[in-house]
């Protein structure tokens, strides 16, 4: 069977010692980059291996996950364990799963001149999406909404308006990684509907 990306990370964490293991967590909330989200304390409190490959996967998604603690572990010198992984994760191979220049800028789905996949289903995911609130926090957490523009929306009492508002005052100005960090988040969260919508 097949390893997940969050497997591949969880096994990585057990070959850290337990002063590796705090020392990884400690670097990734000190860690800080442009356009990427940080990771909050009370999100690694006493959290098992599992539970830290949880946190990596849920806010950095699949797709970067794996470059964010290969980044980690170099930083608490930890390079052999981070050498494995990075083999680990070429065998895996998720997209942009390798750290790069531009690793934490989601790749757009949309070819130059092509609609972005958010922008072409917008009637599907406003009518469809029923309950925006994890949305929404996966947003904040990545920097996508404001703390303003969060609390605006989740005032609305309906998910398709608050789909409506989302996509005039936040998404046709945050241009396409914007829309790329929403897309991420729906295939974290709307697994069942993009399958759909990409059949289509």
């Amino acid at each position: 069977m097949a390893s997940t990306i969050r497997q591949v990370l969880q096994h990585s964490l057990e070959d850290l010692t337990k002063d590796q293991r705090k020392k990884f967590c400690a670097s990734l909330l000190d860690r800080v980059r442009e356009g990427e989200p940080q990771v909050r304390r009370t999100a690694l409190e006493d959290k098992d291996v599992i539970g830290i490959a949880d946190v990596l996967v849920s806010i950095f998604t699949d797709a970067k996950a794996g470059s964010v603690m290969v980044e980690t572990l170099r930083d608490i010198e930890c390079n052999h364990i981070a050498e494995r992984l990075e083999a680990k994760l070429e065998n895996l191979n998720p997209p942009g799963s390798r750290p790069s220049a531009n690793s934490m800028i989601p790749t757009s789905e949309a070819r130059p001149g092509e609609q972005h996949f958010v922008d072409k289903h917008r009637s599907a995911l406003i009518k469809r999406i029923r309950s925006f609130p994890p949305i929404l926090d996966a947003l904040l957490d990545r920097k996508v909404l404001s703390q303003e523009e969060y609390e605006a929306i989740m005032a609305i009492p309906n998910p398709p308006e608050q789909a409506r508002y989302l996509y005039s005052k936040v998404l046709t100005s945050s241009g396409t990684t914007g829309k790329d960090i929403f897309l991420s988040v729906l295939e974290e969260l709307q697994v069942h509907l993009l399958a759909d919508l990409r059949r289509s």
